[in-house]
């Protein structure tokens, strides 16, 4: 039996076919077209990612509420200049007026060609300014009218740490179904987590519920369990030591630290099927940015020898 070779967020399908059985060729399929996330890159960090990932990788730009909105844009123009393509996360209760953020979007748009954005609500409890939901600025016609055509949508597999699941389930659809009716192209982008298992059942359930937009995986690149641990709380993930070492898969790869082999081998079998619709790897850069593109981008490749319910990178 054999399948396609899909890149499922484009639509293309590749000339060769790949045994369904394959684990190997799973993953390479699964990693098409993954994704980076990063906090304050530096040149040096972008320029490392243009050296490994394929020309076009998209680049998530986190949004920090205590630093100035001009260094997103100057994040998001060095983005493109590498070859890459920018997605600044909008966080909306960051905006003291409205015109602070059309202003923001303005800049994005004619400065760095941006297009897509992640549109979330922000770690900010009270609203600086009008917004206060994601859904308002998706809503509000803003972001066509700077040229976005693609949105992220926030999402969370493992549960949000103060939402309740079935609040979080309508505020999503919710979210979606604004952004198509808007012209938006909505792409879900999920928190990163270490329970492949929990990834398959939410994404499922997502298209038992008629939700059949893109959804980029998120999941956290090489990196020590120190890292790991920190960043579950800040972020508010659900993690023990226990829990990370038997989901994330604590083997010393090309790099040093422990990689998310095991939650990509086991999403790429379950991908294999169909039973998730189109989905992509999120890469979130803990462990550093050119590190995570590195990683992904070998693996990708094939660069790697199968190991246990995971694989290791090869130098």
């Amino acid at each position: 039996m054999t399948i396609s070779v899909v890149n499922l967020f484009d639509g293309k399908v590749a000339p060769e076919a790949v045994a369904v059985a394959d684990p190997a060729l799973q993953v390479t399929s699964f990693l098409s077209g993954f994704s980076l996330e990063a906090t304050r890159p530096k040149p040096a960090d972008i320029d490392a990612v243009a050296q490994s990932a394929p020309p076009g990788t998209e680049l998530y730009l986190s949004a920090i509420p205590t630093r100035p909105s001009s260094e997103l844009v100057d994040q998001a123009v060095m983005t493109r200049k590498a070859g890459l393509e920018p997605v600044p996360h909008i966080a909306i209760r960051n905006y003291v007026s409205k015109d602070e953020l059309a202003g923001l979007l303005q800049r994005l748009s004619q400065e760095a060609g941006v297009r897509r954005a992640l549109v979330i609500s922000g770690d900010r409890p009270d609203a600086a300014g009008p917004y206060t939901a994601a859904i308002e600025v998706i809503e509000s016609g803003v972001l066509q009218k700077y040229g976005i055509a693609e949105i992220g949508i926030a999402g969370h597999p493992e549960g949000h740490p103060v939402v309740a699941d079935d609040v979080m389930a309508r505020a999503l659809a919710a979210k979606v179904e604004a952004a198509e009716q808007g012209g938006l192209r909505p792409v879900v982008v999920t928190q990163f987590g270490f329970d492949a298992a929990a990834m398959i059942r939410w994404v499922k359930k997502l298209r038992d519920q008629g939700i059949e937009a893109p959804v980029r995986i998120g999941m956290a690149g090489p990196t020590n369990l120190t890292t790991l641990l920190k960043y579950a709380q800040r972020c508010g993930v659900k993690a023990s030591m226990g829990g990370v070492a038997k989901h994330a898969g604590l083997v010393k790869h090309l790099f040093g630290v422990s990689a998310p082999d095991a939650i990509v081998r086991a999403l790429a079998e379950e991908n294999a099927s169909g039973a998730l619709g189109p989905v992509a790897a999120h890469f979130f850069s803990f462990g550093g940015l050119g590190a995570t593109a590195r990683w992904a981008a070998h693996a990708q490749q094939g660069r790697f020898a199968l190991e246990g319910s995971g694989f290791t990178v090869e130098a």
